[in-house]
């Protein structure tokens, strides 16, 4: 009796102590915490696609696990974003750069390299943005408000580029008074021109060619020729009095 009462109580005392233990863990078993463990160390090393594969089999290990579906879909739109680069899809990248800000996890690993990263493109917009100053300075006006204006649509599309968005309709408002400025300056000249080609016209109706008879041809004023002298033209009072 004593002998089964002991057996009982070892029993009983080893379920406790199993029970302990799965509590304490929280029914997570080694290989999903391995699993996670070298994940978010890939992660680091920026090994992503390896990483996403330990994630992965983080999931086999527990079903449904909130915390390896979002790293997972954290570093998807990681990838994308970088594979977006060669293409200058800046605007696109800020976008899945925002995603995954937005995906909530309880370690930070992903998104910290995900504001890394975010600096870099940042610097390519603001560098993009420097370029629509130059197209202004060197008098493409045209191009330079398209491309800024262009750039403000995106910019409105997310917070985090509120001072490339600040900046860029700064330097619209300067290309548009610049290039008021130029038109104005052509239509002046244009008027000015007009102006001395009046000018001129009026000055040369008030001549005639005189064919000088026996001397070069000149133009002298009407007042001082005598128009269609004879069938061959005009004459200046010069000329008809040296032939008298």
């Amino acid at each position: 009796m004593k002998k089964r009462l002991i057996i009982l109580m070892v029993l009983i005392l080893g379920m406790m102590v199993v029970g302990c233990n799965k509590a304490e863990s929280g029914g997570i078993s080694q290989e999903y915490k391995d699993a996670m463990s070298k994940g978010k160390s890939n992660v680091i090393e920026e090994e992503y696609d390896k990483a996403i594969d330990y994630f992965k089999l983080a999931l086999e290990s527990k079903k449904d696990d909130t915390e390896a579906k979002n790293l997972i879909e954290q570093l998807s739109l990681l990838v994308e974003a970088k594979d977006s680069e060669e293409d200058g899809a800046y605007f696109l990248q800020i976008e899945k750069i925002d995603k995954i800000n937005d995906i909530k996890t309880e370690t930070d690993v992903v998104k910290d390299k995900d504001n890394e990263y975010n600096k870099i493109v940042l610097k390519n917009i603001d560098d993009s943005i420097d370029s629509f100053e130059e197209e202004i300075n060197d008098g493409k006006y045209k191009s330079a408000q398209k491309d800024l204006e262009d750039t403000i649509e995106e910019c409105k599309k997310s917070e985090s580029l509120k001072e490339q968005l600040d900046k860029c309709n700064e330097l619209l408002k300067i290309c548009k008074e610049k290039k008021k400025e130029a038109e104005e300056q052509v239509a002046s000249n244009s008027n000015s021109n007009a102006s001395s080609n009046k000018s001129s016209d009026e000055k040369n109706s008030n001549k005639v060619w005189c064919y000088g008879m026996g001397h070069p041809g000149h133009y002298v004023d009407k007042e001082n020729a005598i128009l269609n002298y004879g069938v061959t033209g005009s004459l200046c009072d010069g000329c008809m009095r040296e032939n008298d």
